[in-house]
């Protein structure tokens, strides 16, 4: 089974992926970690998204789809995965779809989780991040610990996070219909307690697995 999960920056699409993935065996391909990784190690790759991710800008189409054509190469298609952060919008949409049918899978499900901006605005203006460990903490609802170093990163200052809301509105809320033309696309309220996120996601699911 292949899961696309769509949301907003701050939506939380990462940590209900990951709980997905514990949930149902499936990989978790985040590209937000597939150029962190690159970012960390210094690659070529990683100097070029850095420079864009600082400036509030998307890397681009093509760059993005061949990382996840060569992530899901590697990975293979047997356990199926679960879509963080991609596709963003509707030529990455079509793009995965025709790669996916190519290798004889598709996409089952599309999930929405839909968040206001006012939430999505305090939830990442306030994370800061762990500059020896890179876990990401919040000042109000996940402080960090005493003595631990932590900074906030560029792409979470204010100006920026309200450009890239305006970014996800111009290019990705567009795949919301895509996926609801095709009639698999399921919307999630963000705006509840995580652990609540977690359980509809998972209830929403439940007929999917069993098909």
């Amino acid at each position: 089974m292949f899961i696309v999960i769509i949301g907003p920056p701050g939506a939380g699409k990462g940590t209900q992926a990951k709980r997905l993935t514990e949930e149902m065996g499936l990989i978790h391909l985040s590209t937000g970690d597939i150029f962190r990784e690159n970012i960390n190690n210094r690659t070529e790759l990683g100097v070029k998204v850095k420079k864009l991710l600082d400036n509030g800008i998307l890397v681009s189409d093509e760059l993005t789809i061949e990382i996840v054509k060569d992530r899901l190469i590697d990975l293979g298609f047997d356990r199926g995965a679960i879509f963080d952060g991609f596709p963003r919008n509707v030529v990455q949409a079509q793009a995965l779809d025709d790669f996916l049918r190519d290798n004889g899978a598709k996409v089952s499900v599309a999930l929405s989780i839909e968040v206001q901006n006012e939430v999505v605005i305090d939830r990442l203006t306030g994370r800061r991040t762990d500059m020896k460990t890179g876990r990401i903490y919040h000042v109000i609802y996940d402080p960090p610990p005493v003595g631990v170093k932590v900074e906030q990163r560029a792409d979470d200052i204010r100006e920026t996070v309200e450009k890239r809301l305006s970014d996800y509105c111009e290019t990705t809320v567009p795949i919301i219909e895509y996926y609801k033309q095709r009639g698999i696309l399921s919307v999630i309220d963000g705006n509840a307690d995580v652990d609540d996120v977690t359980e509809n996601l998972v209830k929403c699911l439940s007929g999917e697995v069993l098909l």
